[in-house]
């Protein structure tokens, strides 16, 4: 069976040891450019395997290696760095993220965007804690439904409480909100239902 990208990740950080993974976690919580990566994120990836999937699911497949190559090479691990790069084929800029066109507003229609794609983005947005961190800082949503979403067991019935609780209640503003929140941390999906 071939190899994921995520398996690809698991087995360069295998190779860095625990001090190239610690150099590692704290750059990428330096990193400046969206999206970031809270610390309380990096100290819960305990081994490869969490640190992979923290890098796939905050940044997708395709920009997790970009992100890694970019801080394998300024952590001075250009070995790994060129073996990554090799296994992936990896051949873009680390800037991808950045790339993306500018967010533009949701598209006018008598029923926005947030509502017409309600069932895609709960089956599929999966970062949904630093959506809510982002929800929280622009006080869409308060302490104790934070708290309350957060307690929900599946990244699916996070959203779900989140559609019919804080955003129900922002009305369009909140939709507005979500949608600039979803477009900057999944860029890829939005992008996808916005083809539609």
């Amino acid at each position: 069976m071939e190899k994921t990208i995520k398996d690809r990740l698991i087995d360069v950080f295998d190779d860095l040891g625990e001090a190239n993974q610690k150099k590692f976690k704290n750059k990428l919580c330096d990193r400046q450019k969206e999206p970031r990566v809270r610390r309380s994120a990096t100290e819960k990836a305990a081994d490869s395997i969490d640190l992979a999937d923290l890098m796939v699911t905050t940044f997708t497949s395709k920009d997790a290696v970009s992100v890694s190559l970019e801080i394998l090479e300024a952590i001075g691990c250009r070995e790994q760095a060129a073996e990554l790069r090799e296994v992936t084929g990896h051949t873009g800029s680390s800037d991808s993220v950045q790339d993306m066109p500018a967010q533009p507003s949701p598209p006018s229609n008598d029923k926005h965007f947030i509502d017409r794609n309600r069932t895609a983005l709960i089956q599929r947005v999966n970062n949904i804690d630093a959506i809510l961190d982002e929800l929280y800082e622009k006080e869409i949503i308060r302490q104790e439904e934070y708290n309350a979403i957060r307690a929900e067991k599946t990244p699916q019935s996070k959203m779900r409480a989140l559609f019919d609780g804080p955003i129900n209640s922002a009305g369009t503003g909140g939709k507005d909100t979500l949608y600039k929140v979803l477009m900057k941390l999944q860029s890829y999906l939005m992008k996808e239902l916005g083809a539609k």
